[in-house]
C-alpha cells in the first residue's frame, strides 16, 4: 500500500505544481516567456496524467511464450524490463504474479510461500492504481486472488485459501454484473463456481458468509465456453483455462477419462512446451494411459531454460513401475537425491519397498518400509495395519502387489490375471482379504463389469466394516459413481454420503472432497 500512497502524492504535488505555473503564465507579459511556460505546462500534464493502464507490450508477448513453457527465468527477463520501461504497466506486475505462481506450484516448495506473498501483495497494489471503470480491476484481483487460494490450498493451508477463494468471488462476481460481456474474467467465474464446495467441510463457512453456492456443471460450461471462444485471448490466459478444465474434471468430475480425451488435444506442443508435457503425462497416467504417460516424459524438453522439475523424476519411476519395469528404482533415488522439499519421500521410500519386495529382497523391502515411515508426517491407516501384518510375520502378498500396479497402469487384463493367482480365503490378514475385494471391485468396473464391481465393493465394505483404511470410503465413493452412471442418483447420493461415516484414513482429504464435489454436482 506504500506504493499506492506514494503516486497518490505524487500526483498531488503535480497538480499544484501545475496549478502555480498556470499562474506565472497568465501573470507574464513577455511572449516567449508564456510560450517557453505553456510548452512546460503541457509536458507536465502529460506526466501528470500517466496513470496505471493494462497492456500486454511485445516484450510481455514474449514474456507470455516463455511462461506458458515454463521457461521462468527467460521471462522475468522480459517482464523486469518492462517494468524498468513503463512502471505504470499492470500487465507487466500481473504476469511477475503468474511467474510467482508458476514457479511455487511447480516446485511444491513450502519455503517459497514468502515470497510469493510479497508479489501478491506488490501486484495488489499496482491493480489497485487502475481506474475503477476499468473491466480489467476487479478481474485482474479476482485472478490473483485465485491463484493465491490455489497455492494455500496445495500446502493445506485451507483457511487462508478459503479466504482468498472467497474474494475472489467476491471481485469476479462483481466485475461479471457490471460488465457481464467482458470475456477474460469468465475463466476465473467458471472455475469458481465448479470449485465452491470442495473444500473440507471445517471451512464451508468461509465461504457461506457472503452466500457462495457452486453450481459444478454450470462452472465447466463457462469455462468451456471461454475456451471455445478464446481466440484473441492472451496465450497466458489460454494455457491456464486449459490446464484448469482438465484438472477439474479429472479430480471432481463423474467420467475423469474426458480430461485425457480434452488435454490429449490441448497439448500437442508437448515436446517444446513443459507446462505441457507435465501436465500431459500426470493425466494420462491419472486415466491409466501408462505408455502415453511414459512416452511424453522421455519427449519432454530438458535444456537448462526450463524450470527443473524433480517431481518428474518420481513420475517416471512410477510409470515404469506400474509396467513391472524395476529400472523405476533409479528414478525414485533421482527424486530424492535432488529433490529438496521432501514433499512425495514416503511415496518414493514406499516403492522402493515394493520393488525389494517384488525382487525377493526382505532387508531391503524392510529398510525402505522403515524410511517410508521415518518420512511419514503422520502414520497412515494403511501403514499402520501393514505395520500390524509385519508384527506378525505377515508380509504383502505379491499377487495383490502385481495388480495394485498394473492396475494403475490401466493394464487390467494383466492385474486381473494376478488376482485369479490368489485364493481370497487364504490369504493371512484381513487387511489382505479385503483388499483382494477392492482390486477385483476396480478391474471389473473399469472394464464396464458394474454388477460384478457392484458385488466386491459390497463385499469389501462389509468384510472391513471394523478396519480404518482409505479402501472403504473409497470404495463408497466408487459405488456412488457406478449408480450414478447407471441414473440410479437416490443410491449415488447415499453412497457419497456415506463417505463421511468415515475418518482416520489415508486421502482422508481427496476423497472427502470428491464426495462434496460430486454431491454438489447431484444437487
Amino acid at each position: 500500500m506504500a506504493t499506492f500512497f506514494l503516486l497518490k502524492l505524487v500526483h498531488l504535488c503535480c497538480r499544484v505544481f501545475m496549478l502555480k505555473l498556470y499562474t506565472t503564465i497568465l501573470r507574464s507579459s513577455n511572449w516567449l516567456q508564456k510560450k517557453f511556460l505553456f510548452f512546460v505546462l503541457l509536458l507536465s500534464l502529460s506526466c501528470s496524467l500517466q496513470a496505471a493502464y493494462f497492456e500486454y507490450t511485445p516484450g510481455l508477448n514474449e514474456a507470455q511464450k516463455h511462461l506458458v513453457a515454463l521457461k521462468i527465468k527467460q521471462a522475468l527477463v522480459e517482464i523486469n524490463a518492462e517494468i524498468v520501461k513503463h512502471p505504470e504497466n499492470v500487465a507487466a506486475f500481473y504476469l511477475l504474479h503468474y511467474a510467482e505462481f508458476y514457479h511455487i506450484m511447480v516446485q511444491h516448495n513450502v519455503a517459497l510461500l514468502p515470497a510469493f506473498e510479497k508479489v501478491h501483495a506488490k501486484t495488489l497494489n499496482h491493480i489497485q492504481l487502475l481506474p475503477d471503470n476499468s473491466p480489467y480491476k476487479l478481474f485482474l484481483k479476482g485472478s490473483i486472488h485465485l491463484q493465491s487460494a490455489l497455492v494455500k490450498g496445495a500446502f493445506n493451508e485451507y483457511l487462508s485459501a478459503a479466504w482468498d477463494f472467497r474474494t475472489a468471488f467476491q471481485e469476479v462476481n462483481q466485475n461479471e454484473r457490471t460488465f457481464p460481456n467482458f470475456l477474460p474474467h469468465k475463466k476465473e467465474l467458471g472455475a469458481l463456481k465448479a470449485l465452491i464446495g470442495t473444500f473440507p467441510s471445517q471451512y464451508n463457512w468461509i465461504l457461506n458468509v457472503v452466500g457462495l453456492e457452486g453450481d459444478f456443471d454450470k462452472g465447466l460450461q463457462i469455462l468451456n465456453a471461454y475456451i471455445e471462444n478464446d481466440a484473441k485471448e492472451p496465450l497466458i490466459e489460454k494455457q491456464q483455462a486449459e490446464v484448469i478444465f482438465a484438472l477439474i474434471h479429472l479430480n471432481f468430475g463423474p467420467e475423469k477419462k474426458l480430461a485425457w480425451s480434452f488435454y490429449k488435444e490441448h497439448s500437442k506442443d508437448y515436446h517444446q512446451n513443459l507446462m505441457q508435457c507435465y501436465v500431459r503425462a500426470y493425466i494420462a497416467g491419472k486415466c491409466g494411459e501408462n505408455d502415453i504417460a511414459l512416452q511424453t516424459l522421455k519427449a519432454r524438453p530438458i535444456d537448462e531454460s526450463y524450470e527443473q522439475i524433480h517431481y518428474l523424476n518420481l513420475l517416471m519411476g512410477s510409470y515404469l513401475l506400474n509396467e513391472l519395469d524395476f529400472s523405476a528404482a533409479i528414478w525414485f533415488k533421482k527424486y530424492l537425491a535432488f529433490s529438496i522439499t521432501k514433499g512425495s519421500y514416503k511415496e518414493a521410500y514406499q516403492k522402493l519397498s515394493w520393488i525389494a519386495w517384488l525382487q525377493g529382497d526382505t532387508l531391503k523391502f524392510n529398510t525402505y518400509t522403515n524410511l517410508m515411515i521415518k518420512h511419514s508426517k503422520e502414520i497412515g491407516s494403511e501403514t499402520t495395519l501393514m505395520k500390524q501384518d509385519l508384527a506378525k510375520g505377515i508380509y504383502p502378498n505379491i499377487e495383490l502387489l502385481k495388480a495394485r500396479l498394473l492396475f494403475d497402469g490401466g493394464y487390467y487384463t494383466k492385474a486381473q490375471n494376478s488376482l485369479l493367482k490368489i485364493k481370497p480365503d487364504f490369504l493371512p490378514s484381513l487387511f489382505q482379504k479385503i483388499e483382494w475385494e477392492y482390486r477385483s471391485a476396480r478391474i471389473y468396473q473399469e472394464e464396464g463389469k458394474l454388477a460384478e464391481a457392484i458385488a466386491h465393493y459390497k463385499d469389501c465394505l462389509q468384510k472391513g466394516k471394523d478396519l480404518h483404511t482409505y479402501l472403504l470410503p473409497n470404495a463408497c465413493l466408487q459405488l456412488g459413481g457406478i449408480y450414478e452412471k447407471m441414473n440410479y442418483r437416490p443410491l449415488a447420493r447415499t453412497y457419497y454420503e456415506q463417505v463421511s461415516n468415515y475418518s482416520d484414513y489415508d486421502y482422508d482429504t481427496s476423497i472427502s472432497q470428491k464426495a462434496k464435489a460430486n454431491l454438489l454436482r447431484l444437487k
